[in-house]
């Protein structure tokens, strides 16, 4: 008697093995700490295109490094998988909400740079909530529609420096900045290590006959 496979349930760990090497961590948290990055090269002295081109540069290190993670260490491991085009659809959907969310709150800021004291006071307040509600919502639907969990937590992190370090700053004096970037990111790339060692353990590379 053979039993029914339950291919949504198969479906689903296949997506979630995908992410099992870690990289997408390490990669997502290395971005992460480039923001805080970012905040110590404008506070360096250095001038405007200094700074961008420091930061363009590492921005692509940490893109080559996933690149080359996934294609020499998961691939010759698990294979290509690729998202079904609705799961393609699905989040493409979220990250073009939250692009257009984006670009709503930039204009808005652009608009304010001749406003009031007590506006620009409210808008202090406003773009923090904005985008902590906005890496929230993003992380989750995108975790929720690829089965990666994971970026629940990832979305947490992503989401507390800009709120935390204005309200330490309003509440306190307390100018953290950059270090909460940097521990954030710091915390994503430590479990994405833990796991990327835990998939090197449990997949052996594939060797293939010749």
């Amino acid at each position: 008697m053979t039993t029914p496979v339950d291919l949504k349930s198969l479906e689903k760990k296949t997506w979630k093995s995908f992410f099992d090497d870690g990289l997408w961590d390490i990669y997502l948290g290395l971005m992460l700490g480039l923001m805080g990055v970012s905040r110590m090269l404008d506070e360096s002295g250095l001038s405007e295109d200094q700074a961008t081109a420091i930061h363009f540069g590492l921005l692509v290190l940490v893109m080559i490094i996933f690149f080359l993670g996934k294609r020499l260490i998961t691939v010759p491991r698990m294979g290509r998988v690729k998202f079904k085009a609705k799961k393609r659809r699905k989040i493409s959907g979220v990250l073009f909400i939250s692009i257009i969310v984006g670009l709503i709150v930039w204009w808005f800021s652009a608009s304010m740079t001749n406003a009031s004291p007590e506006q620009q006071s409210s808008l202090k307040t406003f773009f923090p909530l904005i985008y902590a509600l906005n890496a929230l919502l993003v992380f989750g639907l995108i975790g929720y529609f690829a089965s990666f969990e994971r970026l629940y937590y990832i979305g947490v992190l992503f989401a507390l420096p800009v709120p935390l370090d204005q309200w330490l700053y309003d509440s306190y004096g307390i100018n953290l900045g950059y270090i909460l970037f940097l521990i954030a990111g710091a915390i994503i790339v430590a479990v994405g290590v833990g796991y990327l060692v835990r998939f090197l353990k449990a997949y052996p590379r594939v060797q293939v006959s010749t």
